[in-house]
């Protein structure tokens, strides 16, 4: 008799095929979901940025605009970037276009690569165009329309302006600028770095160079709707601007400046500034300073200059007198 009691062996289960595809699937309509919801927070930023510029009085506009990168970044692209304003030192502006993209994990990391060339009218008629080889920059944004750390390069640009014409070159440059964190609940400093190299206005020979390190106290306000409104709300809560290094040079000739500038209540500069130069008479006498290019020659000289209500001074006498800013 045959032992029925004795069990058939059970078949191996096949739900351990399905676990990787069905990772696979749910991961991909995850992230999916989420990119689809980041394009639209990064599209609803830009259109927050549009207008906040409208109500500024500025209007831009893109001539084609697209959002890609999926599925693991988020690419905004818009060709044929105008401007146009009515009031205002600058009342037109026409751009290539630029992308900007972020990735998914890091949104508020946003790479700009900006396309040329870009042609700028001034309100009294001045025209300005200036084309490039490159130029990309970084954004890192605390909220959706403000940056806490901003990164710009650009290499081979050149420059020409119109009555007068102006035409300039330069090599590289690169501008670097991030807040610093001070007392809750109070105005953020904000420093700066820029470096320039071979730069030179129309046919010279002799290019140029820059290296500057600026901090700005306060200068977060400065942020909050650009214009002579922020700049006086920087300078009514004591802003100031400390000059660590401002190095210029061009060939035998140099510049160096190290100092503070504030703004009084009639908008004109004040502050202290170490002057060093070296083989600049020549050209401090052709700018009007006759007697301060005298005094330095071919030479070299160490000054220490006073801004008073907008007039430069070396002990009493005035070089120079500067206009309110606003």
């Amino acid at each position: 008799m045959t032992d029925t009691s004795v069990l058939s062996p059970k078949k191996p289960s096949r739900l351990g095929l399905y676990i990787v595809p069905g990772f696979i699937l749910v991961l991909g309509i995850a992230v999916s979901i989420w990119w689809v919801a980041a394009t639209r927070v990064a599209d609803a930023g830009f259109d927050r940025w549009l207008a906040n510029e409208a109500s500024l009085g500025r209007q831009w506009s893109c001539a084609s605009r697209s959002m890609a990168g999926y599925p693991f970044r988020i690419e905004l692209r818009c060709d044929g970037l105008t401007m146009s304003a009515e009031k205002g030192e600058l009342r037109a502006v026409s751009l290539g276009g630029f992308l900007a993209l972020a990735q998914i994990y890091n949104p508020k990391l946003v790479l700009v690569d900006v396309n040329g060339p870009m042609s700028a009218r001034l309100a009294n008629g001045q025209t300005a165009s200036i084309s490039w080889k490159t130029m990309r920059s970084s954004l890192h944004f605390e909220t959706p329309l403000r940056a806490d750390r901003a990164s710009w390069v650009i290499d081979g640009a050149v420059l020409e302006t119109s009555n007068p014409l102006v035409v300039g070159k330069l090599g590289h440059a690169e501008f670097h600028m991030r807040k610093i964190d001070g007392e809750a609940n109070a105005p953020s400093d904000v420093e700066t770095v820029i470096t320039a190299s071979d730069a030179s206005l129309r046919d010279a020979q002799t290019t140029g160079s820059l290296d500057a390190h600026v901090i700005t106290k306060k200068g977060s306000l400065l942020a909050e709707n650009p214009g002579p409104s922020s700049f006086e709300n920087w300078r009514a809560s004591g802003g100031e601007i400390l000059i660590d290094q401002w190095d210029m040079k061009r060939g035998e000739q140099a510049l160096a400046l190290k100092g503070s500038l504030s703004l009084d209540e009639t908008h004109r500069l004040n502050g202290k500034i170490d002057f060093s130069a070296t083989g600049l008479g020549e050209t401090l006498k052709e700018s009007g300073l006759s007697i301060l290019g005298g005094s330095i020659g071919a030479g070299s000289v160490k000054l220490p200059l006073t801004l008073n209500k907008g007039r430069v001074l070396i002990g009493p006498l005035k070089l120079a007198e500067i206009p309110p800013l606003y």
